[in-house]
């Protein structure tokens, strides 16, 4: 796990805090290269769930409803560890190596690419969305092979999406 390079003293990347420790929408930069944003979650965030970073600094699971509308212009996110609902803590924004939920089986590098799923902050193979809600900026890098819910490690650049109506 990387760890923050930058001087902002006690905080940790995968823990979450009642109360909170930094301005919300703190940016701080990893050892690996990463950037993380501090947040508050509005909603229970597990590990590798990703979210929607609202302007206020507040972070809900996101749905692919979210990706039409008024969010356009929020920054998609992933959480490193457990954040519980109503306290801060840090998402990645961007990265290598980093923890993502999937769903059903999701392989590494897919030509197709991913797409968010309509469960809650979970990505899929491209191919099986019922909506064109393809995710740009997330590489998978380990494969998901189950029928549930997976964690697989994937590379993060600025993720963002295209939602295209029918």
């Amino acid at each position: 796990m990387p760890t923050i390079n930058s001087s902002l003293i006690g905080a940790n990347l995968t823990s979450s805090d009642a109360t909170a420790l930094f301005a919300l929408g703190t940016v701080a930069d990893a050892t690996d290269g990463g950037r993380y944003q501090y947040v508050a979650a509005t909603s229970t965030l597990v590990t590798g769930e990703l979210v929607i970073i609202n302007p206020t600094g507040t972070v809900q699971a996101l749905l692919t409803a979210y990706l039409t509308g008024g969010s356009l212009g929020q920054r998609i996110a992933v959480a490193q560890g457990l954040i519980n609902q109503d306290e801060f803590g840090w998402v990645a924004t961007e990265g290598q190596n980093l923890y993502v939920l999937c769903t059903g089986t999701v392989t590494a590098l897919a030509s197709g690419g991913v797409a968010f799923s309509a469960n809650s902050g979970r990505l899929q193979n491209a191919g099986a969305v019922s909506v064109s809600s393809t995710a740009y900026g997330i590489w998978l890098t380990t494969s998901a092979s189950v029928a549930t819910a997976s964690v697989a490690r994937a590379t993060l650049t600025f993720p963002r999406s295209v939602h295209v109506l029918a």
